[in-house]
This record gives C-alpha cells, sequence and structure tokens, in this order.
C-alpha cells in the first residue's frame, strides 16, 4: 500500500522552476504540491498544513535559521534549492537539512524529499516501507 501523498509546499519566486520542481516531485513521489511566492510562505503555511518546504538557500545564515524555525514551528521540515557553495562545507544550518543543487535533478530531488519526509516521521520507518 502506498503512504498518504506527502503535501508539499514549494517556495519560489521564479515560477517555472517551482513548475519544474513540482512536475519531477509528482512523477517520482507520491505527493501535492502548492506554489507559492517565497514571501508568502509564512501565509501559506497558516492556512495550509504540509509536510514538506522546498525553498531556495538565502546567502544571509540569519534569514535562513529563520526559515527553517517557521517551517519548523508548522510541523514541517525544510529541503533547500542552492546555489551557494558556502551551505556544502558544513557551516549553515542549511547543511544540517536535505539540500538540493539548482538546477535541481529528478532523483537528488525525490531523495532530499523522502530523507526530510523520513525526518519529520521520526519512527524510524521508511516512507517507502509501507509499499
Amino acid at each position: 500500500m502506498l503512504p498518504s501523498p506527502l503535501r508539499i509546499l514549494i517556495a519560489e519566486n521564479q515560477y517555472l522552476i517551482a513548475m519544474e520542481v513540482e512536475r519531477m516531485l509528482v512523477e517520482m513521489v507520491p505527493c501535492d504540491v502548492t506554489i507559492t511566492p517565497l514571501a508568502r510562505v509564512e501565509d501559506e503555511l497558516a492556512a495550509s498544513t504540509f509536510d514538506i518546504v522546498i525553498l531556495d538557500a538565502a546567502s544571509s545564515e540569519p534569514l535562513n535559521v529563520y526559515r527553517v524555525g517557521i517551517i519548523r514551528a508548522a510541523g514541517a521540515e525544510p529541503v533547500f534549492l542552492s546555489s551557494y557553495g558556502d551551505h556544502d562545507r558544513g557551516r549553515s544550518i542549511v547543511s544540517l537539512h536535505p539540500s538540493v543543487t539548482k538546477p535541481p535533478l529528478p532523483e537528488p530531488l525525490a531523495a532530499a524529499v523522502l530523507e526530510a519526509a523520513n525526518r519529520r516521521h521520526s519512527d524510524g520507518k521508511s516512507l517507502l516501507d509501507n509499499r
């Protein structure tokens, strides 16, 4: 039996990128996707429940810390899209969460989303074990 579809929020200012991320996800992961501009992520988190929020990593560490805080407070887990090399070196909050370089490829994106989902469901059982 397939697990319930993941509820994924893509917070991306470039709508064509968001649509491409959505296309990759629906082809690889059972999910329902909502797209919003990054500036409206807090409104979306207040209005609906999500399992995963995919968003751009900011070049500002305090902004990334703030965004992780609001995402986790809403009961979701972040997945970062990143063009910045510094996040890979373990010196930022982004490095503590699943992340994918931009432009994302389908397999790494799906793996990052499933890793975040497994973190959210911390009972130690993989979501894929329910198939």
